[in-house]
């Protein structure tokens, strides 16, 4: 017993020692304890600030992933606003070409335009010149571009990557685009647009219009003749002379101040007034022989020239139809009308035979009445001619004969009037000719016009460069070893694992940006402060362009505005049914082209599950992505260099590139080079 109570003492003393090593007596700590105390807390710091280091840099390369594929489509996103800019150029300055032709079309085919539509045709001309120059190398620069965006990726990337390396902490890595190799198709870009068939339609407009206008205007020198001859006293005319010999009113005299108001039927009224009231004044029935013959032949003059003016045809309406008489002022004239054929003559047996007087009021009918013969029976011996009045085709001949000739005469200006009245018919008549040669023309250019829309409403140039899918950036660190500050007194000195990453980025449209702006930029640096823009060429043909190429993302009816606003600006048709026909056809080829408007969004890198990108490239196996991995060198030195010798070889340059050299229309050798900046990525690369 006393035995157990010894062994039990021993172990209870040995404890109180133990505690007595790092507690008082009194209650307190000892310093011992406070050492060790001390001790663990500032190893267990360590160990924390160690772990927590180790953990932020395996989450780092994560982030540098993330950072290589975004820089990656951040050269596909850049690639697509070059691509766009320059099919917005090539596409509005064919419909600013075609759309100027279609113009020159309509000013052709007004009469009065049409010695300008050659300068209009020659502006469209020229500008469809220079979009076939520009097309050509807009598509050649920009497909040279795309052969270099594979390089142009994986160098971004990859300075990227490098550029996250800190101290001791390496990181390696690039993009890779999917697809890897251009699936664009720029084919439509250059379509070839032949303007001959609208040039040669223009022309053959232009050639009627021209005969139109030759024809309007013989026409209405015409008609302003005849004017004159009727109502402006030069000395004289037919209404002064109605006014003088005929005593007539105004009612039945009227004057007519101008062409615009006047018409050939109006000479032709005023003429029936003249001779109605003429023909009641004669003849006279007393004096001598010569007298009452000269008396007698006026009235049956009268007569005559009244019912021929009565019945005659003056039609101004849709078809031109003036027939006015000439009435006869000499024998063979006279020998040609009813005067001379008519038996209107009375007669008289003398010794003799049967004799044609004047009237019977003549002195030389003695004897009795024989009955009525014509002055054609003079001639021809049946009757003879009484040698008193001497009444025959000759006398006849005379009656209009003075009058005519001279300028105090009404016969005088009725004759001018009735010559012009057949310049006039002349000229309309070549004037409908020209119109409907006009019309077949102005359909053989709405024809050109619309096939020339439809080569430039073909499906716009595809674009699927590499990196249109996405890239997926691949970053790698290697084994690194832990902070000595932070391992020296207190851990045991180690290493950090090497890490891996992967991410996976795509192009979406950003919905606060619009692209509208980019292409407003590139169309006011056309813009110079030491002229006005587009000087010396047709007004409006800048603003349109201006139009067409900042409304390349809108909807196709503003574009459609613009070319109408256009049209408004080249004047009014006048009148001119043609011209009007064809500015009807050109506005509906243009509202029924169908273009569709262009998402003119620009577009940012966003980041995304990278089995996304893989699916869409068909590639399904992870495994080929890392086996890829396992191929990446520890640093980016080879691989940037390889790019830069890439980039320059197909570039040229690692600094400023020209994509292309937009030409501003009508402005000859002025243009916008459209550049990209490559000097950044140099810099990065080294």
């Amino acid at each position: 017993m006393g035995s157990g109570n010894g062994y039990g003492a021993r172990p209870m003393e040995r404890a109180r020692l133990m505690l007595d090593l790092f507690l008082r007596r009194d209650g307190g700590y000892t310093t011992v304890a406070v050492a060790i105390a001390l001790l663990m807390s500032v190893a267990l710091a360590f160990g924390v600030a160690v772990a927590e280091w180790g953990m932020a840099r395996s989450g780092d390369v994560q982030e540098v992933a993330d950072a290589a594929a975004m820089s990656g489509e951040n050269c596909v996103a850049a690639f697509c606003t070059v691509a766009q800019v320059l099919d917005a150029c090539v596409l509005s300055m064919g419909l600013l070409g075609v759309i100027v032709y279609g113009a020159g079309m309509v000013v052709a085919a007004v009469p009065i335009l049409q010695h300008g539509a050659p300068k209009v045709l020659e502006a469209g001309r020229k500008i469809l010149d220079t979009r076939r120059r520009f097309a050509k190398s807009a598509s050649e620069g920009l497909e040279r571009l795309e052969k270099a965006l594979p390089a142009l990726i994986v160098a971004n990337s990859a300075s990227t990557v490098s550029a996250n390396s800190r101290g001791d902490v390496k990181y390696a890595g690039l993009a890779v685009p999917y697809p890897s190799e251009s699936k664009s198709d720029f084919s439509h870009l250059d379509d070839e647009l032949d303007d001959k068939e609208m040039e040669e339609a223009a022309k053959k407009l232009q050639e009627a219009s021209k005969r139109k206008k030759e024809a309007m205007e013989r026409a209405n020198e015409a008609k302003e003749r005849a004017w004159r001859a009727d109502n402006v006293d030069d000395p004289s005319c037919m209404r002064g002379r109605a006014l003088s010999l005929a005593g007539l009113d105004d009612a039945a005299n009227p004057y007519y101040s101008s062409p615009a108001s006047w018409k050939f039927d109006f000479a032709r009224l005023r003429a029936v007034n003249y001779y109605a009231a003429r023909s009641r004044e004669e003849p006279a029935t007393s004096g001598s022989a010569d007298n009452i013959q000269r008396s007698s032949a006026r009235a049956v003059f009268y007569r005559f020239a009244y019912d021929e003016i009565s019945g005659a045809v003056c039609e101004e309406g849709e078809k031109v139809d003036i027939q006015l008489p000439e009435l006869p002022h000499t024998t063979d004239m006279v020998r040609g009308t009813d005067l001379y054929t008519d038996a209107s003559w009375p007669c008289t047996t003398e010794e003799d035979g049967t004799t044609l007087h004047c009237s019977l009021a003549c002195p030389g009918a003695t004897g009795p009445f024989a009955g009525d013969a014509s002055l054609a029976d003079i001639d021809s011996g049946v009757v003879k001619r009484c040698e008193e009045c001497r009444m025959d085709a000759q006398a006849m001949g005379n009656v209009a004969d003075a009058s005519t000739n001279i300028n105090n005469g009404f016969e005088h200006y009725w004759r001018i009037v009735v010559e012009a009245s057949k310049d006039y018919q002349k000229a309309k008549e070549d004037e409908q000719r020209a119109e409907k040669d006009m019309k077949e023309a102005a359909e053989k250019c709405e024809s050109a016009f619309e096939k020339a829309m439809r080569v430039l409403s073909v499906d716009r140039p595809k674009l699927c460069p590499p990196g249109a899918y996405g890239c997926i950036g691949l970053a790698t660190r290697g084994a690194t070893q832990l902070p000595r500050g932070l391992t020296s007194r207190f851990l045991k000195t180690g290493n950090l694992p090497g890490g891996v990453a992967v991410s996976g980025a795509v192009l979406a449209p950003d919905e606060h940006t619009d692209g509208h702006n980019v292409l407003s930029s590139v169309f006011d640096g056309i813009e110079r402060p030491d002229r006005t823009l587009f000087s010396g060429l047709l007004d409006g043909i800048g603003d349109l362009w201006g139009s067409l190429l900042v409304g390349y993302g809108s909807k196709y009816g503003d574009v459609s505005a613009a070319a109408n606003r256009f049209l408004d600006g080249i004047g009014g048709v006048f009148g001119e049914k043609v011209a009007s026909w064809l500015r009807g056809k050109i506005s509906g080829v243009i509202t029924r082209a169908g273009f569709e408007p262009a998402d003119m969004r620009l577009r940012k890198p966003v980041l995304t599950n990278s089995q996304h990108i893989l699916d869409k490239a068909g590639v399904s196996k992870t495994a080929e992505v890392r086996s890829f991995i396992q191929t990446l060198p520890e640093d980016n030195a080879g691989i940037v260099r390889a790019c830069k010798a890439k980039l320059v070889s197909i570039l040229g340059s690692m600094g400023e590139v020209t994509v292309a050299e937009i030409p501003i229309p009508g402005l000859d050798g002025v243009s916008i080079p459209l550049t990209i900046d490559l000097s950044t990525i140099a810099e990065m690369i080294g």
